[in-house]
């Protein structure tokens, strides 16, 4: 048994983190969330629920579809209304697994830290560049790794 986290421990926390990491680099990088990021935190989030006894599987599947299904919806009503992409489809495909490791509600707090943090970050920039935040493109899949971090091993 491992000193921390859920079974089987140590070397799936880390295996998790580094992926997380890897994901967040390449979007500050390229603006582009890697699809084998998402397949690897998909696959490691899948076992995680599979072989730890205390997951409500059912309740994460359900917030991995709801989260994903929303921020399709946020991308696509955002690209409606402004003409461009402000949400890119690698971070609706990167909530999928996100929301499967946090679950339902663990998602929202993950959002709302993500959101905050970036928004953060944003106006930082802004004030440091003398820069209207308009004018300001950010990845959000870093925000949203770390913000997923801090939950799910919070969690634990």
């Amino acid at each position: 048994m491992a000193l921390l986290g859920p079974w089987p421990g140590l070397w799936l926390i880390w295996g998790i983190g580094a992926l997380l990491v890897w994901a967040s680099c390449v979007d500050v990088q390229r603006f582009e969330i890697p699809d084998w990021a998402t397949v690897g935190l998909t696959g490691a989030a899948l076992y995680w629920i599979a072989t730890d006894p205390g997951i409500l599987w059912l309740e994460h599947a359900i917030g991995a579809i709801f989260w994903a299904g929303s921020f399709e919806i946020i991308r696509r009503v955002f690209i409606w209304r402004s003409g461009f992409d402000g949400l890119g489809f690698g971070d609706v495909k990167l909530m999928a697994p996100l929301a499967l490791l946090c679950g339902p509600v663990g998602s929202a707090q993950m959002v709302f830290l993500a959101a905050t943090a970036a928004v953060a970050v944003m106006l930082s920039v802004a004030v440091l560049r003398r820069q209207a935040v308009a004018n300001i493109a950010l990845p959000f899949g870093p925000f949203l790794c770390f913000a997923t971090w801090i939950v799910w091993i919070s969690g634990l």
